[in-house]
């Protein structure tokens, strides 16, 4: 690839982040503003400064455009989580799910995305969909990873059910405590209820 072509694409990369960008920061700010029901795919595009086509382009629904940016982990990190030793598969789980919550609490929009989602009820279960989707995702990386373990189809898709429940759980005390200071203590504070099992000889 010559310089120019890479030059070419990280600048097509770039304006893809950014477009997606502007339309995330259109779809809080006419969803709070109007609520999410009231608010058209065509506004969305509109504030956004693009047309309803791109919007398409990037977002099958405005729905999916409001969801939080959590579990965003990419294909090298899970490549990662499934080359390790067995026996730590389960602090490098766990760090994983730990870094991507700092990383989307530290987005500046996560809690006006936290916020519509509270008022949008609607929300969650596309929500939970796209955990899901996730959820396959990193457990078959684990079950790789567990290899001949007699109970490696069950033990992972556990191992995962259990950090999500403990994210869940970990924004739910990060909020009754005033959203003021960092997340990840909340989150290890439930993960280490469940340690024990996924740690023990």
């Amino acid at each position: 690839m010559t310089p120019e072509v890479a030059a070419r694409e990280h600048g097509r990369d770039r304006r893809k982040r950014l477009t997606r960008a502007s339309l995330r920061r259109a779809v809080l700010e006419l969803g709070l503003e109007y609520g999410l029901a009231s608010v058209s795919v065509e506004a969305i595009a509109e504030r956004a400064g693009v047309s309803t086509r791109t919007f398409f382009n990037y977002f099958e629904s405005k729905e999916e455009s409001a969801l939080l940016p959590l579990f965003q982990l990419g294909d090298p990190q899970l490549e990662a989580l499934r080359q390790g030793p067995p026996e730590l598969a389960w602090p490098d789980l766990t760090e994983l799910f730990a870094d991507d919550l700092d990383r989307a609490v530290e987005d500046e929009a996560f809690l006006g995305f936290l916020q519509l989602q509270e008022h949008n009820p609607g929300l969650a279960g596309r929500q939970l969909a796209t955990f899901a989707r996730f959820e396959a995702r990193i457990s078959g990386a684990l079950v790789t990873r567990l290899g001949d373990a007699p109970d490696a189809r069950v033990r992972a898709p556990l191992m995962v059910g259990c950090c999500f429940t403990a994210v869940r759980i970990a924004l739910g005390s990060w909020t009754q405590e005033g959203r003021s200071g960092p997340v990840r203590p909340h989150l290890e504070r439930a993960l280490s209820v469940v340690e024990p099992a996924f740690t023990a000889p």
